[in-house]
């Protein structure tokens, strides 16, 4: 099946070659039509060269515009029925030229206008071979009618015409020879140009296919960088309040503490609990407590500075980080988180419920560790509580309040 629709396409592409030569043939006969029109019509009865003329020019015209019925997608018999009727138009258009030698010449000595007749059929013959070579079957269609009249022309009288007669045979078979040779030369362009063509077509479909895998390639990359983006994301946030998570929190205190060994600075560190908490779940059910907890780190993100950072330390603690902050000024700052926390107001089961947190700070000091400072703000926290929550403790009161009750 393969070799068939390969075989068609050739014969196709061979056929369509043909016919744009055809084409441009037919259009410069019309030069020899003129030429043999203009010589004969001081010496030829008017009406003959007129009958003749119309002959030439219909078959011509017929043949000529027939071409645009040929479609580049022809399957094969379309392409047999078109070349059956063009062969029998080109037929009728060598047998309107042939016609010349009755309708042109008289019998007996030929004189000059009827030679240069003669030899125009003659250059057209020899013309239509090379032009026409691409098709041997539409080649001899034409030039054969326009032989076969110039030989019964020169039989009729062949003591007079018998060099004509031999010329005419030889420039037959010189033409055949001619346009045999031609006509490789024109297949090799039709292999060639239907061999570009697969080459080109298989081309577009390999580009077709790596444009395709190309394009399936970038959408997995992009997956994988949002799929990447979201890991990340897990790997450093908590997913429910969107602020840090205690890992990320550990690792970005390890990175500060490294930094203020070599070269110490003022660093606040605040751990925040949500008052009561516990009793919202019991009271209104944990979307309840997941709401709150949204809202207090929403409240807390928009409170701090660019610098500062939020995480999640468990549960419902937060631990808030000050880096370059002193004393007075992280007190302060923690204290206006305590007072919008407390401003906020929560609708549970048509109930309007305040929530507030308490806060312990520790101050860093020189040799302290990530835990160490975290235990003191642990402290802090735990005397916060013990003081009515709803309020900020540092690590010097709690540790005040703890030499107060035991002494």
């Amino acid at each position: 099946m393969a070799s068939e629709n390969t075989r068609h396409s050739y014969n196709l592409a061979l056929f369509e070659s043909y016919l744009k030569d055809v084409r441009t043939g037919t259009a410069s006969s019309m030069f020899s039509l003129l030429f043999i029109t203009v010589i004969s019509f001081q010496v030829v009865d008017s009406k003959l060269l007129s009958i003749w003329f119309a002959l030439v020019l219909s078959t011509a015209a017929i043949k000529y515009f027939s071409y645009s019925f040929f479609k580049p997608d022809f399957d094969a018999q379309a392409l047999a029925h078109f070349e059956n009727w063009h062969h029998f138009s080109q037929a009728l258009s060598g047998l309107a030229w042939g016609s010349a030698c009755f309708f042109l010449l008289k019998t007996g000595e030929l004189n000059v206008n009827e030679s240069l007749v003669l030899n125009m059929l003659c250059v057209l013959v020899a013309y239509s071979a090379v032009v026409m070579s691409a098709s041997s079957t539409g080649m001899l269609t034409f030039v054969t009618p326009i032989i076969s009249c110039m030989m019964i022309y020169f039989a009729m009288d062949l003591a007079q015409y018998h060099w004509w007669f031999v010329a005419t045979l030889l420039m037959a078979g010189a033409s055949a020879i001619f346009g045999k040779t031609n006509k490789k030369h024109v297949l090799s362009q039709v292999e060639n140009q239907l061999l570009n063509k697969r080459y080109i077509d298989e081309l577009n479909r390999v580009k077709a296919s790596v444009q395709k895998a190309n394009l399936n390639l970038v959408r997995k990359n992009d997956a994988l960088i949002i799929a990447q983006d979201r890991l990340k994301m897990l790997a450093t946030n908590d997913e429910l309040t969107q602020v840090f998570n205690r890992r990320h929190a550990m690792t970005y205190l390890a990175k500060v503490f490294a930094e203020l060994e070599r070269h110490p600075d003022d660093f606040v560190l605040a751990l925040a609990d949500i008052d009561h908490f516990k009793s919202i779940n019991d009271r209104f059910g944990h979307p309840a407590g997941d709401q709150v907890l949204r809202g207090f780190s929403s409240t807390i993100k928009k409170q701090l500075r660019q610098v500062d950072t939020v995480a999640r330390y468990g549960g419902e603690e937060f631990l808030i980080m000050l880096p370059k902050t002193k004393e007075l000024e992280g007190r302060a700052l923690i204290q206006r988180l305590c007072d919008k926390v407390a401003d906020n107001t929560y609708q549970f089961n048509d109930q309007e419920v305040k929530v507030t947190a308490s806060f312990g700070l520790a101050f860093y000091k020189v040799g302290d560790t990530v835990e160490s400072l975290i235990e003191r703000a642990d402290q802090a926290l735990y005397h916060a509580k013990k003081s009515g929550r709803n309020n900020v403790k540092t690590h010097y009161e709690a540790d005040m309040a703890a030499y107060l009750a035991s002494a």
